[in-house]
This record gives structure tokens, C-alpha cells and sequence, in this order.
């Protein structure tokens, strides 16, 4: 991986960077930058050196699955582009932005940051976002992001896309486990937005439910829920589901 600190170092040595071009990247249009707060430098020290290490020595979760829907990851690992920084505002822990036609894998350190005041794995987590970001870019070799401002095409490609991330990310082992609690509990009500939201022609509404399918709390992100635990009703067959690409993937939802 080719790693870039230089935010995160020159936040630690007392500096703020506050005009990268990431922080106009954030979301189209706006940009967004939140001053991180000084008095976190000492757990931002430690995570940078955890994050690090894990992506230096990246394996990912659910590695027999992944590796058979992704063959050529390790060598896409290799010319991936990390950038560690300070300055996203909430929720923007992790991301994959394109910049200079180069994607790149984002990570927020001040938010980790958060997650360890709540008494999460910093170990786990790392590993966890980082399957899902790397998810994202061998995915997108495959099934590039849609370069339009067609609203029905990048919502599908979101339902899609962030499904496969989600799953691979969310346990180890992802064919032995119980999922269902969680589809009784969450698909039903994701499903649901999501069928009325991909029939929504007002273009300010289409807007803010594409902000929404994919941000915000957890299990709030419909399209990318419903794409995971329809994934997670059909563990057997996923890889039949993602080789049958995203319009296959969407009449197998019945949307």
C-alpha cells in the first residue's frame, strides 16, 4: 500500500492542515473540515502506529471468501492509495474518494478515536474498515462507480456495492453465522425505504436519500443495508449474486 500520514504527522507535531483537497471531496460540492481537537493527540499517536501495522500486514476478514470474489487483491493492495488524516467531521470515519483520477482509501484517526472511548477493539476495527475499504476498490475494478447524475443507476451501484462491503466487513466467518436476528430486526424496514426511495423523481429529495443510503447511523443507511442482509440471506450464494453484477443483483432483490 502506498500510505500517506502527512495530516495526521503534522497534527501531531502541532500543525493543522485544513485546505487538502480532501476535505472538499468529502461530500460533492461542500466542503467540510472539523478542527480536531488538540487534547487527542496522544491516542491518535497510537492508533496511527495501529493502522499502520494492520495495513502494512493487510488480510483480510472472511480471506477464502474474499479471495474468491476478489483473485486479484493482493496485487491491487499493493498500488492502493491510503490517506490518514484529521479533520472529517461525523460520520466520516472511513471512505474511498477519487482525486486526480487515483482512488483513494480514507481514514479518520480523530473518529477511531471515538470508537476506542467506547471501549472497541482498535485492532478489530482496523481490520474490519479496512476489509470493507479494500472491498470497495477491488469491487470497483470490476464495477466502476457510474460517472452520471443518473439517481435510480448510482443507487443501485450504492445498494450493490456497499452490500458486499458490509457483509465482508461485519464478522469473520460470515457463512456459520446467525444472521437472523438481524435481517428480523433491520431488512424489512431498510427494504422498505429503499423501494420508495428508488421511485422518488423530486431531484432535491433524490439528493438528500442518496446522502442517506450510505450515511449517517448504522443501520440508517438503507441501501447499504438492505444490500448487506440480502446478502446475508443468501450466504450461499454470494459469489453467484456478484458475478451476476449489479442489475442481476437488484432483480434478485425484487426491486
Amino acid at each position: 500500500m502506498i500510505i500517506n500520514d502527512y495530516i495526521v504527522t503534522k497534527y501531531l507535531s502541532g500543525d493543522i492542515i485544513d485546505n487538502h483537497w480532501i476535505f472538499y471531496s468529502i461530500e460533492k460540492g461542500n466542503y467540510l473540515y472539523k478542527t480536531p481537537d488538540p487534547k487527542r493527540r496522544e491516542i491518535v499517536s497510537k492508533i496511527l502506529l495501529q493502522v499502520k501495522e494492520k495495513l502494512i500486514d493487510f488480510n483480510p476478514q472472511n480471506k477464502k471468501l474474499f479471495s474468491i470474489l476478489f483473485p486479484e487483491w493482493p496485487v491491487i493492495v499493493d498500488k492502493v492509495n491510503v490517506l490518514l488524516v484529521v479533520g472529517c467531521p461525523d460520520p466520516y470515519d472511513a471512505m474511498v474518494r477519487y482525486y486526480d483520477g487515483k482512488q483513494y482509501v480514507v481514514f479518520d484517526l480523530i473518529q477511531f478515536a471515538k470508537y476506542v472511548d467506547l471501549g472497541s477493539d482498535i485492532e478489530l476495527l482496523v481490520k474490519r474498515l479496512i476489509t470493507h475499504e479494500i472491498a470497495h476498490i477491488c469491487l470497483h475494478n470490476k464495477y466502476p462507480i457510474p460517472i452520471t447524475d443518473d439517481y435510480v443507476a448510482l443507487l443501485k451501484h450504492i445498494t450493490f456495492d456497499e452490500g458486499f462491503a458490509h457483509i465482508l466487513a461485519f464478522s469473520d466467518y460470515i457463512e456459520s453465522y446467525d444472521f437472523t436476528g438481524v435481517i428480523d430486526n433491520h431488512y424489512i424496514k431498510s427494504f422498505s425505504k429503499l423501494q420508495n426511495a428508488i421511485k422518488e423523481r423530486d431531484v432535491h429529495k433524490q439528493k438528500a436519500l442518496l446522502q442517506q443510503s450510505n450515511s449517517g447511523n448504522y443501520w440508517d443507511k438503507f441501501a447499504a443495508i438492505s444490500g448487506k442482509l440480502f446478502l446475508a440471506s443468501n450466504i450461499d450464494n454470494i459469489i453467484n449474486l456478484y458475478n451476476g453484477g449489479i442489475d442481476g443483483f437488484i432483480t434478485s432483490m425484487k426491486l
